[in-house]
C-alpha cells in the first residue's frame, strides 16, 4: 500500500508532538569551584588498625554544625544536560539537569553532610556514586580521586575519574562522556586487577532519586533477591497486599533492599507519575546482572536518615546497577547468587547509558525499544515494541528538523499497526514540511 501524505491532511487537526530536541551541537567541560553548606567529618584515627579496610585510616567524629566549603567541580554541558562531577567526593556526579524541562535527573541534595556509612566512615547522600572493590559505599567514595579532562575527536566531552583500591589492589577508572547532541549520558568502566591473586570482585552503581509518593519503580522482573539468597515475587507482595513498585507502598516494616531479577531486560528507572517524567538507565544486559533498591522506612526508622543526610532536599531512595545478581552474604553461596572472584590479571569494561524522558502518560517497555533504536540497536526493539519505538523516533527527528528521517521513521512504525495515528499524523507534517522545500517524498509500509 502506498499513502500519499496529502490525503491525510484531516488526521492532523489533533496532532501533538511532545518532545523538543534541537539540533545544535553545543557542548563544553570546565573546572570550577562551588561553594556548598558542608557538615565536614574528623581528622583520621592517626593508627591504621588492621582488620577489613586495613591499610587505610577510619574517620569516626562528624560535625552537628555546618561551615562553607568550596569544592572543585567538573561542569559537562550540552543543550540538553548539565552535569557536575566532585572529584573530592569519590568522583561523584553530584548534579545532572535535565534542561527541558528544569529537573534534577538524580536525588539534588544542596548540603554536604557526611555522616558514618561507608567503609571508611564519611559519606554523602545525592547523584551517582560508584564503587569497585570488596563493597559498597567502598573506601574511595567520599574522598578525593584522580581525573582527566578531554575534549573528544567525535564532538564530545569527557571526565575520566580514577583511583587504586588499596584494599583489593585493583585499579578503576569511569569515563563520564556527555556526547555534543545527545539527551544522555554515559559512564564507561574500565576495572583491572594488577596483581596475580584473585580479588574479591563487587561494582554497584548507586544512584539516589528523589522518594517522592507518586515514584515508581520501572524495574521489569518477576522476583526479589534477598542479601542471603532467599525470593519472593515482584512487585506483588501477596503477603502484604502491596504493589512493591510504588515506593509509598513501603510503608510497613523496616528499610527495604531488593533486587529484582526473573527477566532478561537490559535497562531499569524511575517515573514520577504526577510530574509524567522519568529517567532511565541502559547497559548490557550481560554486562549489568544486578538491578536493586534501596529505600529507608518509610516510619521514623528511616526519617531520621532524612534529618542527618540532608538539611531541606528531604527523603530519597537509591537505584543501584551491579555486576553480579546481589550484594550477597555468606548465607547466600549455596544458592544460584553466589560471590566471584576478580580473575588475576583480569580486566573489564562496560558501559551504561543514562537519559531523562518527559511527558508520557506511563513508562513501559517502549521506553526501552525507544533507547535501543536511538543507540542503533533496531535488532534489540522486538514485537509491538516497534510501533511506539520508531513513533517516539521519529518524533525525536522531527523536532531537530530532520523531516526526511522522521518521515522514514513514522513509515516504519505502520509496518504492523497500519492505523497508529500519531505515525499518520508524523508522515503528513513531515511531508508537509519537505514539500515546502520541494522535497516531498512518498513512504511505502507494506
Amino acid at each position: 500500500m502506498r499513502l500519499r501524505f496529502f490525503l491525510l491532511y484531516f488526521i492532523c487537526i489533533s496532532a501533538h508532538c511532545s518532545f523538543s530536541l534541537s539540533g545544535q551541537d553545543n557542548v563544553r567541560i570546565r573546572e570550577d569551584r562551588k561553594e556548598y553548606v558542608t557538615y565536614p567529618y574528623s581528622d583520621a584515627n592517626p593508627f591504621a588498625t588492621f582488620g577489613k579496610i586495613y591499610p587505610y585510616y577510619r574517620y569516626d567524629g562528624f560535625a552537628s554544625q555546618s561551615e562553607i566549603k568550596a569544592w572543585k567541580i567538573v561542569e559537562l554541558e550540552n543543550e540538553w544536560l548539565k552535569m557536575q562531577i566532585l572529584p573530592e567526593i569519590g568522583g561523584k556526579i553530584w548534579s545532572v539537569i535535565d534542561k527541558l524541562s528544569g529537573k534534577e535527573m538524580f536525588y539534588g541534595n544542596n548540603v554536604v553532610k557526611f555522616r558514618d556509612i561507608s567503609l571508611r566512615g564519611p559519606w554523602t547522600s545525592g547523584g551517582i556514586e560508584f564503587n569497585y572493590g570488596i563493597v559498597g559505599h567502598s573506601p574511595n567514595s567520599s574522598f578525593p580521586v584522580d581525573y582527566l579532562l578531554e575534549n573528544k575527536s567525535d564532538g564530545s566531552v569527557s571526565c575520566y575519574i580514577n583511583t587504586l583500591d588499596l584494599l583489593t589492589r585493583t585499579y578503576w577508572t569511569v569515563e563520564i562522556n556527555l556526547p555534543a547532541d545527545k539527551g544522555w549520558f554515559t559512564t564507561r568502566s574500565f576495572w583491572h586487577n594488577k596483581t596475580g591473586l584473585s580479588q574479591p570482585y563487587s561494582n554497584w552503581v548507586n544512584t539516589g532519586m528523589k522518594a517522592k509518593s507518586d515514584l515508581r519503580f520501572i524495574y521489569p522482573g518477576t522476583d526479589v533477591i534477598q542479601h542471603n539468597g532467599e525470593r519472593f515475587p515482584w512487585p506483588a507482595d501477596t503477603v502484604n497486599g502491596k504493589d512493591f513498585a510504588q515506593w509509598r507502598e513501603l510503608d510497613f516494616g523496616s528499610s527495604k533492599s531488593f533486587h529484582i531479577t526473573g527477566q532478561h531486560a537490559p535497562y531499569f528507572g524511575a517515573y514520577w507519575e504526577d510530574e509524567k517524567w522519568g529517567i532511565m538507565q541502559y547497559a548490557e544486559r550481560d554486562n549489568k546482572l544486578g538491578r536493586k533498591i534501596f529505600s529507608w522506612a518509610l516510619s521514623d526508622q528511616g526519617g531520621i536518615w532524612e534529618e542527618l543526610l540532608t538539611d531541606y532536599d528531604g527523603q530519597y531512595v537509591e537505584l543501584q546497577s551491579g555486576r553480579l545478581f546481589n550484594q550477597n552474604m555468606v548465607t547466600s553461596s549455596p544458592t544460584p547468587f553466589k560471590q566471584t572472584g576478580f580473575a588475576p590479571h583480569g580486566t573489564d569494561v562496560w558501559t551504561e547509558y543514562w537519559f531523562p524522558y518527559r511527558d508520557t502518560d506511563g513508562a513501559a517497555n517502549c521506553m526501552y525499544a525507544m533507547s535501543v533504536l536511538m543507540l542503533d540497536r533496531v535488532y534489540d526493539a522486538l514485537d509491538g515494541f516497534q510501533v511506539a519505538a520508531y513513533t517516539e523516533l521519529g518524533k525525536l527527528y522531527f523536532k531537530r528538523g530532520d523531516y526526511a528521517s522522521a518521515c522514514g521513521y513514522a513509515g516504519k512504525s505502520l509496518i504492523n499497526n497500519q492505523l497508529n495515528v500519531e505515525g499518520l499524523q508524523l508522515l503528513y507534517l513531515s511531508n508537509k514540511y519537505l514539500r515546502n522545500d520541494g522535497n516531498a517524498i512518498e513512504v511505502s509500509y507494506t
